[in-house]
């Protein structure tokens, strides 16, 4: 089924997640426990394609920092270990370290127009000023891009819908630890909690244009 959309731009920003060394840097944590950080690596590229469009359209940025703390009394004393605790090389973006800085390849587009939202879960809603702040803005789409498409995405996406924001996913501005998972977590989201589109799309959004996009539905069981 195919569609039509084009967006407020005064009403629509760019979100930009956890775009961090701890995640996307080869040297950074998740690399250091032995994971696969080349596909959030590769993300950075196309996250800066987005932020070359956004501001000249007025489209406003924000990004989310993700803070740990290694004395989280919350997560020592949990009764299951939660994934913070489960590598060895320690919980990722330890606050005030250059594991949570942003990237360096991403630090000049933080201006003083753009907003930093620092969070300490998964969810860019959950306990920080995000939702008040885009209420105060008046915006109700959200674009979405950054990291892990399974982990903070996908969180901060469901949590959007639930708040009725409208939630579009830029396909290759997400990404994850693997790519299966990764993949499953984006037709979730398009099928349910909103739309997937590439850059290309997306840029052509924010400048104002229609964009045609099919819409993604679940089959029947019965029929």
């Amino acid at each position: 089924m195919t569609n039509k959309i084009r967006i407020d731009k005064e009403k629509t920003a760019l979100l930009i997640i956890d775009m961090q060394n701890s995640y996307c840097h080869p040297e950074g944590s998740i690399g250091r426990n032995g994971y696969d950080s080349s596909m959030m690596n590769a993300t950075i590229p196309k996250v800066k394609e987005l932020l070359e469009v956004s501001p000249s359209n007025e489209i406003l940025d924000i990004w989310t920092i993700q803070n740990h703390y290694p004395d989280d009394q919350t997560r020592n004393n949990a009764l299951i270990t939660p994934h913070t605790h489960r590598w060895e090389a320690g919980p990722p973006a330890l606050k005030d370290t250059w594991d949570a800085e942003v990237v360096d390849e991403l630090k000049e587009f933080i201006d003083d127009k753009a907003e930093l939202v620092t969070k300490h879960r998964f969810s860019a809603f959950l306990d920080t000023r995000l939702d008040t702040l885009l209420r105060m803005k008046g915006i109700t789409t959200l674009i979405i891009a950054g990291v892990a498409t399974t982990h903070c995405v996908e969180t901060t996406v469901r949590d959007a819908y639930q708040r009725d924001y409208n939630v579009i996913v830029a396909e290759e501005a997400v990404a994850g630890i693997n790519i299966e998972d990764h993949e499953a977590s984006l037709r979730l989201i398009n099928k349910v909690f909103g739309l997937v589109l590439d850059n290309e799309k997306i840029n052509s959004l924010m400048r104002g244009e229609d964009v045609n996009y099919e819409i993604a539905v679940e089959e029947l069981v019965n029929k």
